[in-house]
Parts: C-alpha cells; sequence; structure tokens
C-alpha cells in the first residue's frame, strides 16, 4: 500500500469516526432533553393494581397484581388472592389472602406441591421483575414451564401483571374492598383512579359488582351498578321511595366529581363535605370512603 492510499484509508476512518461520535451526542443530547421536558415511561411514581373477580371451587374469588414504580422505573411486582366459601348462610369471605396465610394455605401438605403458594408467587415476581411482566409461559394444560421451582398453573397472573403494567403507563389504579350484601351474597367495591405524572387527578370513578346465590348456586352479576345505569332502579323515578332523588350511579359520581374539584383528603367523608346528604347523596359511603383512602395511598 503506497502513502497516498493509507493517508486516505486513514482519513476515511476518521470521517467515519466523527460521524458516529457526533451521533452518539445527538442521541445523548435527545435523551436529556427528554429527561427534562418530564417524559416519562410511566405516567407517575406509585402503586398499580389490576384485579380479576372470578370464582374457586363455585364461591368468589378476587385475584390482584400490583406493579411498583419507583423513579419511573419497575421496582417490583405483587400477586395475591382471597377466596371464600358458600353455605347455607350464603357467602363467607376469608379473613386472610393467600399470601397471608403463607404454610396454612396448605398446598404443599395437601396437594404436594414443590413449594407453598406465597413461596411460588415471589419466584414469578422475582421473574417478572428480571425478565419482564410477559416472559412466563404455560404449556398445554396452563402450568407455568419456565420459572425454576414454579410448577402451579397460572392463575390469570400473567394477564393481570400485563395489565398492571399498562396501567402504570397510564396513569391508572384500582383499590378494592370485598364486602357481603344483607342476603348473604357478595359484593366488591372497586375505585379506579388516574393521575398524570404531578399526581394531579384526571378521573375517578367508583363501581360495585353484586351477586347472586340461586338453588345454593352462586353467580357474579353480569353487569356492575355503573353499566347498569338507570336500570339499577335505586331512585324514585324508578319507582322506588327509598332510594332518593337520584340513581346510584349519579350519587357515586356526585362523591367522585366532588373529590376532583376540591382535591383528596385522608379525612374526607361526604358528611363533611358540601354534598347534599338530605336529598343527593343517600347512599351509605362507608365502603366508599374506604376504597377511596386506598386508592389514592397508592399514589401518595
Amino acid at each position: 500500500m503506497d502513502l497516498k492510499n493509507y493517508i486516505l484509508i486513514k482519513e476515511g476512518t476518521g470521517f467515519k469516526m466523527k460521524k458516529l461520535l457526533t451521533f452518539l451526542f445527538a442521541a445523548f443530547l435527545l435523551i436529556g432533553l427528554a429527561a427534562c421536558n418530564g417524559e416519562r415511561t410511566y405516567a407517575a411514581d406509585g402503586e398499580y393494581t389490576a384485579f380479576d373477580i372470578d370464582y374457586h371451587h363455585g364461591a368468589p374469588m378476587i385475584t390482584e397484581v400490583t406493579v411498583t414504580i419507583e423513579d419511573d422505573e419497575i421496582t417490583g411486582y405483587y400477586i395475591d388472592a382471597l377466596q371464600s366459601s358458600l353455605g347455607e348462610e350464603g357467602v363467607t369471605w376469608n379473613e386472610k389472602t393467600k399470601k397471608e396465610l403463607g404454610d396454612d394455605y396448605g398446598m404443599v401438605e395437601n396437594g404436594g406441591a414443590i413449594a407453598e403458594w406465597y413461596v411460588q408467587a415471589e419466584r414469578i415476581e422475582a421473574f417478572w421483575l428480571e425478565n419482564g411482566a410477559d416472559a412466563v409461559t404455560t404449556d398445554e394444560d396452563n402450568y407455568i414451564d419456565n420459572v425454576t421451582d414454579v410448577t402451579m398453573k397460572d392463575g390469570g397472573y400473567s394477564d393481570l401483571a400485563i395489565e398492571a403494567v399498562q396501567q402504570a403507563k397510564d396513569g391508572i389504579t384500582k383499590a378494592y374492598v370485598t364486602t357481603l350484601h344483607y342476603n348473604g351474597t357478595a359484593n366488591v367495591t372497586w375505585a379506579t383512579l388516574e393521575v398524570d405524572a404531578e399526581g394531579d387527578i384526571v378521573d375517578l370513578e367508583l363501581d360495585v359488582l353484586q351477586s347472586s346465590i340461586t338453588d345454593g348456586t352462586f353467580a357474579w352479576n353480569e353487569k356492575t351498578k355503573q353499566e347498569l345505569g338507570d336500570d339499577y332502579g335505586m331512585a324514585t323515578k324508578n319507582g322506588n321511595a327509598n332510594g332518593g332523588l337520584y340513581e346510584w350511579y349519579e350519587q357515586a359520581d356526585m362523591i367522585t366529581d366532588y373529590i376532583m374539584e376540591n382535591g383528596w383528603e385522608d379525612s374526607f367523608t361526604v358528611a363533611d363535605s358540601d354534598l347534599d346528604t338530605e336529598t343527593d347523596v343517600t347512599i351509605s359511603t362507608g365502603d366508599y370512603e374506604k376504597v377511596l383512602k386506598a386508592v389514592f395511598d397508592k399514589i401518595a
């Protein structure tokens, strides 16, 4: 190689290096500008819960996955489930969740499992944290087949984890409470909160799913109270003089609209607000106030 060609090659290499350095500088600049402009992967730090209302051996069950966001990063997942029993007097929700039961859940002792439910759940949580919420795979019978020392079925956990991560991106979280109706049927009451990057309220909604027991068979209603709308039939305009002037969804929306307009306080009660409890909000609000506090605690 003569000196002239050697110089051209070296100059060409130097030119390519300059282009590469220029490109890298521009990329880092864009990342820096995005950070300065407040662009985030997730809407705001906090806990984002997705849940599913279902059945276990014919009785109600609710399963949840919560993802925790800190400094715009996923720092943890949490799986849990609350089961119940169905007897002659109706539904009885368990006092403890599967996680809270710990070894007493009895999956090892009674079912010969490789490890107790809460242990396997923690292994799934760690696997998600390392590999992503969509990383778990199952065999044809829905048993998890790619997480070390996990042999149980995927009881909707992966779908809920993916949903919770998407909610974190959208700034939507939920909190729920389980209750019983006077006739022994089960209720699930929840609040859905949407916030922006500053933690300010974008939207807030209350809802309830009720159920029935017919000839000893339990069934969740097809529609929630919000979905039923006027068909819920609580207001006097639908023939129930004891229901107040407004339908259930209207009264629930009055509560959430008030909070959106006036802000959230940990000590919020309908009675202490400017809402008219004589003619407007006549529903019992204890469960709603409890679940509202729980959902705001997630984005504290």
